[in-house]
């Protein structure tokens, strides 16, 4: 019989891909919240 893996959320490398990838939609978001403030304080 075949041991499960500890490992259910799927290899290292998709996961780091993920987090690179969150991070970089949240930090484009900030940005893009940022810039639309930036617009309407000071036009």
């Amino acid at each position: 019989m075949k041991q499960p893996e500890n490992d259910p959320a799927g290899p290292l490398w998709k996961r780091l891909i993920w987090l690179v990838v969150i991070w970089a939609g949240s930090v484009a978001a900030l940005g893009a919240v940022a810039y639309v403030l930036r617009l309407w304080i000071a036009p």
